[in-house]
């Protein structure tokens, strides 16, 4: 026996089979990642719509581990409640079982064909939804490929009688392989490669239903590690979250492990064949278990809060909706992301407000409050500049894709407005100062300005939150008379300045805030021009 051809079988056998996985992901993600986020938006306090959701979002994924990620980057952001998180990941853990009920079917060789044709539907479609579908269909063929590897890899070993007499025995001690599946989905941080060993050692009979099934209790445990090690340095419910699904997973366990012979024989009625009763033994233990704790989510709720006492002390930070953990699933970091662009946009237009009415009230404090709000903004819009990244985000659909190019341009000019806004408070704060007066003509011509400006940048941001065509209609109007009104007011301040009607130094500050405030227009309507690519 070829102990190096067998043991580099399996390893390649597995490195073909998780990235099947991980292809598989990908290609969900474009095909219905859109559709995850929409659910996301809808979610409530109901444990049954959560739990719908945790399915599809690990199902997608193709890991519960991932899933934990995401949900601890929600509960950071403040978007979703501990309840709301226990509910997704309780789904979560029936749809990581999907996995193992398609790797433990036996399609022969049908797994060529599936490549084949996934990949020419994913390099000669046209329609991009139809080349993200052959990715899918690609990568399933892939993770049969691997599954086919590594079994064909193990076969030899069905001769090997120590180590038949060694997975013999986890079934005899199954404490042995509950122990053993812990360690080794801790190690490697993935109880799916885990699953898909077991399966193909059932594919060759080299191990007994009990022993796999001891083992799959194992690595639930296991697999709570990934949440654990998310869960460092965040919120206390989110570290609440992850303490739940360690909880979960060992009475799960705890409710199985004793009559573990009993499963298995009620397992084995499900099908003649051990790989799919492998399968089953996954799915029916965590399908039974979330079915038994969804109904006590909220004393679970209260439990862990006994367990890891404390208040919840907000992490002063200038974010709030997104957070690096989200970029595990694009469409959901995304729609923070636009959520986040919008919160800074109101902020910036706050800034405006308060600056012009420094201008025109002469009041001091909202200086001040100008010159707070510049540090948020250009704090969030630096996380915001670093968050949207191109690299960092892959597998959009062409939407979202034109949704993430014109965030990025939309974030940069909010920034700008940013700016202008504090120019307009020191300049405010320079008038004030010198207690110098604008004339009554000014004041008229600063108050149209000013009602023009902060009304072009209010529909921007309209047009920016629902990709509204009129009120992007409705910017181009007013850009335009902005211009205008910028030209004829210069032309009448340098009248006034000829007949000495008003200070020069006042006449400086004067121009100065017209063209802050026609640059104002201008970024007004570079957001809402870029809103016309999602159309």
């Amino acid at each position: 026996m070829d102990v190096l051809a067998i043991a580099l079988g399996i390893v390649g056998g597995l490195a073909v089979f998780l990235y099947g996985l991980h292809m598989l992901s990908n290609g969900l993600k474009k095909v219905v990642g859109e559709k995850i986020k929409q659910l996301l938006a809808r979610l409530t306090n109901n444990s049954l719509e959560g739990c719908f959701f945790g399915v599809l979002t690990a199902a997608t994924l193709q890991s519960s581990g991932l899933t934990m990620v995401i949900l601890i980057g929600l509960i950071n952001a403040g978007v979703l409640t501990l309840s709301q998180g226990i509910g997704v990941m309780l789904g979560s853990e029936i749809g990581t079982t999907i996995t193992a009920q398609i790797v433990a079917s036996n399609v022969g060789i049908i797994f060529f064909p599936i490549i084949a044709f996934g990949f020419l539907l994913s390099i000669l479609a046209k329609n991009k939804r139809y080349r993200n579908m052959g990715q899918v269909i690609l990568s399933l063929g892939l993770v049969y490929l691997g599954m086919n590897i590594m079994s064909s890899s193990i076969r030899p070993l069905q001769d090997e009688p120590a180590l038949k007499a060694f997975l013999y025995n986890l079934g005899q001690f199954p404490l042995s392989g509950l122990l053993g599946g812990v360690i080794v989905t801790s190690i490697f941080n993935s109880s799916t490669a885990l699953m898909g060993l077991i399966i193909s050692l059932g594919m060759n009979n080299l191990i007994t239903l009990e022993a796999a099934i001891a083992i799959i209790l194992g690595a639930n445990i296991g697999s709570c590690v990934t949440g654990i090690i998310a869960a460092v340095g965040s919120s206390l419910s989110s570290k609440r979250l992850s303490l739940t699904q360690l909880v979960i997973n060992i009475i799960g366990v705890l409710l199985f492990f004793p009559f573990i012979t009993n499963f298995a024989g009620l397992i084995a009625m499900t099908s003649g064949d051990l790989p799919r009763q492998i399968a089953n033994a996954h799915s029916v233990f965590n399908i039974t278990v979330t079915l038994i704790m969804l109904p006590s989510v909220s004393y679970l709720v209260s439990f862990v809060k006994r367990l890891l006492p404390g208040e919840e002390i907000e992490i002063r930070r200038g974010t709030e909706f997104i957070d690096e953990k989200l970029l595990a699933a694009p469409s959901i970091a995304l729609s923070e992301a636009e959520k986040e662009v919008l919160r800074t946009g109101n902020l910036t237009y706050e800034m405006l407000d308060k600056a012009i009415s420094a201008l025109q009230n002469n009041k001091k404090e909202t200086i001040a409050k100008v010159i707070e709000l510049e540090g948020i903004v250009d704090e969030i819009c630096n996380a915001i500049d670093k968050f949207l990244d191109d690299s960092r985000f892959v597998n959009l659909s062409e939407k979202e894709l034109k949704k993430l190019a014109y965030l990025k341009h939309s974030a940069i000019d909010i920034e700008r407005v940013g700016d202008h806004a504090n120019n307009l408070a020191e300049l405010a704060e320079m008038k004030l100062k010198k207690a110098l007066p604008f004339s009554e003509d000014a004041q008229k011509e600063l108050a149209t300005m000013c009602m023009k400006t902060k009304m072009i940048y209010e529909k921007a941001l309209i047009a920016l939150q629902g990709e509204n065509k009129e009120a992007v209609k409705t910017v181009q109007e007013l850009e335009d008379e902005i211009d205008r009104l910028q030209r004829v007011f210069e032309a009448n301040h340098i009248r006034r300045l000829k007949y000495k009607i008003c200070d020069p130094l006042v006449g400086i500050i004067f121009v100065d805030i017209l063209r802050n405030l026609e640059r104002v227009a201008d970024h007004s309507t570079n957001i809402a021009n870029a809103t016309l690519l999602g159309f």
